[in-house]
């Protein structure tokens, strides 16, 4: 059988915070001794036990020390993306040619990046700014009001991608994208299916490199790749993307 390689987004996609916890959800992330990110059991099972033929690699833009507090089933994946795409982790080892070759882009951009950074710092209207793995620059607003401030200050830098998700804003340098990740993986995989699965903006240039795209109805019309598979109920999306995988599976 073909091999198939799953490229998943993390959160709101495999796994989901303690604020959206339903009965049977198990518990796969803690952060300072409290419960923080959940799996449905279903799905939990699932990973367990994947098809031979399944290749699951997380492709996040957590940082690596946000990714490594997740305890995803044990050896559903060897090979990870952390960082909006910039780190391989290869059995728990960061693959450092990788990285090398992804931060020379970031490093270009360094100089603007650290100007923000330093321009945030202290405001009031901020929980967080932080430059994440010498990668990308991250803020997060103290309140949903203060999103549209910010977007409508820094949006229309031109050197970096600013992406928002929710209260959280990144700047991203271009060439630090999840859609090039995929493609490089992809290129040592022997012509295997790629599949990918994303619930945001930031994953719409790997959802635009798969061969099937796993969507919620949020992404459609953002959406140019043609093969898709759209979620438009009211359940659990990780299952949808699991369900559609082991679908995928059967043909």
């Amino acid at each position: 059988m073909k091999k198939i390689l799953l490229a998943s987004d993390l959160d709101n996609t495999l796994i989901h915070s303690y604020k959206h916890k339903r009965e049977g959800d198990i518990c796969v992330e803690m952060l300072n001794g409290a419960e923080q990110g959940f799996m449905s059991g279903k799905v939990h099972t699932q990973l367990s036990a994947l098809p031979e033929c399944v290749e699951l690699v997380p492709l996040t833009t957590r940082s690596v020390a946000q990714f490594e507090r997740i305890q995803l089933p044990e050896g559903c994946y060897k090979r990870a993306i952390t960082t909006n795409g910039a780190i391989l982790i290869e059995n728990g080892i960061q693959n450092e040619e990788w990285r090398t070759s992804e931060k020379r882009f970031a490093d270009e951009l360094m100089p603007l990046m650290e100007k923000l950074r330093d321009e945030l710092e202290g405001n009031a209207k901020l929980n967080v700014v932080r430059i994440v793995d010498e990668m990308y620059l991250y803020i997060s607003c103290a309140k949903p009001e203060y999103v549209g401030e910010f977007m409508d200050r820094y949006s229309s830098i031109t050197e970096l991608d600013v992406m928002l998700s929710g209260r959280k804003i990144y700047f991203l340098p271009s060439e630090i994208n999840k859609g090039k990740a995929l493609k490089r993986l992809a290129q040592g995989e022997n012509g295997a299916f790629i599949i990918a699965a994303g619930d945001s903006t930031i994953d719409l240039p790997m959802l635009e490199a798969a061969d099937l795209a796993i969507i919620p109805e949020a992404l459609e019309q953002l959406l140019k790749n043609p093969n898709r598979s759209v979620f438009k109920g009211d359940g659990d999306f990780a299952e949808f993307v699991i369900e559609t995988l082991l679908d995928k599976c059967k043909e």
